[in-house]
């Protein structure tokens, strides 16, 4: 959405972002989320790759813990 421009979100509401933003209907399109159904807590790594040039599968990493 190139026209989408300052936006003052309010303290109950919450702007959820696409992982790829140029092609995600987001809260750009969709609107502010309210908390409530907002509900869980990430726990463990799904997939993961190294960003620093060569993008390879970290599999030592994919189902991992976030907590240790």
């Amino acid at each position: 959405m190139p026209d989408f421009g300052p936006l003052v979100i309010p303290p109950d509401r919450y702007q959820m972002l696409g992982d790829s933003r140029d092609n995600s209907a987001d809260s750009r399109y969709i609107g502010l989320v309210p908390r409530e159904p907002i509900i869980g807590r990430a726990e463990r790594i799904l997939a993961s790759v190294g960003a620093s040039g060569t993008w390879l599968p970290r599999l030592e990493r994919f189902g991992s813990s976030l907590y240790r």
